[in-house]
């Protein structure tokens, strides 16, 4: 169904003075697709966005500071764009722009957590979307299934459920419902949607009876898990109504429909499964290194073949071709590459065929691959094509420089305090326009952002030793008729003693370094580490 009958049937929900939530994200894998209502109704296609539907017609996008520029390139020119202030929720914005009791139309498949919290301020009402409205164009529901190889991970399900079976203590019936958890808990992996390694999933771990059972969309015929068993996806509904005791459930995953579905639904209070899965063993911690050697070398590959003339759309699909040629599967994520100006958009996506390599250009890369062991990978790059940089380039790219060796160097064990140090030493710069307008970093896993922990202004994670995450500062913004942003990430892990250590080794920008405005530790630390990369061994 077009735009144009998409926003006429919801209007047709509507009252005079109530309003709509056109919703971003798939039910089950939690990520914006390219054909949900949000997308078809504005044409915005970042990972992050709400939307709003009036009865006079009128649509506000509500996006984050990541997408403040996107959304301006990408929406409708008949769409409002609401722009958050850094660390503002969508709730916030909602209440800062909607009176109190206002009807607020939801999809009775928004997550439940959601649900609680516009219920506290919105007189709720849901609707079901039509099948024409529900279709993932993103989705291959054919993609198999496959068991990651044991030399990676040595602890089957079982011993995984019966670890879990001591934590959860009285809880006998549980479902999981976050992907990341399943994939972690079965050992499973397929690659069902864009840029992802999970799969559409519910699993039951009914620990009375031992009886633990998989609901997946295709039962896989090639694969066994000792004490596990396949159910399709579509019998799950009458499966969980059919039971009389207590499920319970974690709010944050399930949706509405699937909460309303359960007769006696209880909430875990602290679902132990994301911190478990988030500590890296010695033979993950292996896998993810060489996927990101692999990383390193197309980056490598892709640098040595830039030419004057490349346009945006040339450049990432020579970098994806190269990242293929290592063996990626897929991107981890819609690959960021943008050149000049673009650089300033710090989650830029919109390839101009029309922006051209040319000399004495910034190149802003952030990308990963997701690799058949089922990790993801993930670094950001600014390089310069050219001989002679700017010093508003050099000095912004090297305190960004000095923002990353400062956190990489600390044993901070903080998320916050470590986000709030990299900002503390880049906030100088917004008195020049420039601003770090975005989290320090993110874990990284089976999905690209698995957390804990998560690196941010609002976070209260604790960084244990073995949590892999990235540590990714950057300025953003225009001072002296030069707009452009800088990026610098690695993902990286502590171990027992905290020390730190890189996943990724690849050079920083040489030309954009102003060694005088480094310190001695900073200076002995670029001089290592741009000598330890030997290109593509």
């Amino acid at each position: 169904m077009d735009r144009k009958n998409q926003i006429k049937y919801y209007l047709s929900l509507l009252k005079e003075g109530e309003i709509l939530l056109l919703k971003s994200k798939d039910a089950y894998f939690k990520t914006h697709y390219s054909s949900s209502p949000l997308n078809v109704a504005t044409n915005f296609s970042g990972t992050e966005g709400e939307a709003i539907l009036e009865k006079n017609g009128k649509i506000t996008l509500f996006v984050d500071t990541r997408y403040h520029i996107l959304s301006q390139k990408q929406a409708f020119s008949d769409i409002q764009i609401y722009r958050m202030d850094l660390g503002e929720t969508f709730f916030d914005a909602f209440k800062k722009c909607y009176k109190k009791n206002t009807i607020l139309y939801i999809p009775n498949d928004i997550l439940l957590k959601d649900y609680l919290q516009f219920d506290s301020y919105f007189d709720l009402r849901t609707y079901k979307l039509k099948k024409s409205f529900l279709k993932n164009t993103d989705y291959n529901k054919n993609a198999p299934l496959y068991l990651v190889s044991e030399k990676i991970e040595k602890n089957d399900f079982l011993s995984k459920a019966q670890k879990l079976e001591k934590v959860f203590l009285d809880k006998d019936k549980i479902l999981i419902l976050n992907l990341d958890e399943i994939a972690y808990l079965t050992n499973l992996r397929s690659f069902q949607t864009k840029n992802s390694s999970l799969f559409k999933s519910i699993l039951y771990l009914d620990y009375k009876n031992s009886n633990y059972i998989l609901f997946v969309e295709k039962i896989p015929k090639k694969v066994e898990i000792p004490g596990l068993k396949f159910e399709k996806l579509s019998g799950f509904s009458n499966f969980i109504q059919s039971l009389e005791e207590k499920i319970y459930i974690e709010h944050k995953d399930i949706t509405l429909d699937k909460f309303l579905s359960i007769k006696i639904p209880c909430e875990i209070n602290k679902n132990p499964i994301p911190f478990i899965a988030s500590i890296k063993t010695k033979e993950e911690i292996e896998v993810i290194k060489n996927a990101s050697k692999k990383l390193d070398n197309a980056i490598f590959n892709f640098k040595n073949a830039l030419k004057e003339g490349m346009s945006e759309v040339e450049l990432v699909e020579l970098f994806e071709q190269e990242l293929f040629n290592q063996g990626a599967i897929c991107p981890s994520f819609k690959t960021i590459l943008a050149l000049e100006d673009n650089t300033a958009s710090i989650h830029y996506s919109t390839y101009d065929k029309n922006k051209l390599l040319k000399p004495e250009t910034l190149l802003l890369l952030d990308c990963g691959g997701y690799w058949k062991d089922g990790f993801a990978t993930d670094i950001t790059r600014t390089f310069y094509f050219g001989k002679n940089p700017d010093p508003l380039y050099k000095k912004i790219y090297t305190n960004v420089l000095k923002a990353f060796i400062m956190c990489f160097l600390s044993k901070e064990k903080s998320a916050l305090a470590l986000d709030k140090l990299a900002r503390q030493h880049l906030e100088q710069f917004g008195r020049i326009g420039f601003n770090f307008n975005h989290g320090l970093g993110h874990g990284i896993g089976t999905s690209c952002h698995q957390n804990p922990p998560c690196l941010n202004m609002s976070s209260s994670d604790t960084i244990n030793p073995y949590q892999t995450h990235s540590i990714e500062p950057g300025l953003y913004g225009k001072s002296k008729g030069l707009e452009f942003g800088v990026r610098i990430e690695n993902c990286v892990y502590f171990d027992l003693n905290y020390n730190r250590f890189s996943l990724s080794g690849f050079p920083f920008e040489e030309i954009l370094i102003d060694y005088s405005l480094l310190n001695k530790t900073e200076k002995e630390f670029v001089q290592q580490w741009q000598g330890n990369f030997y290109g593509n061994s």
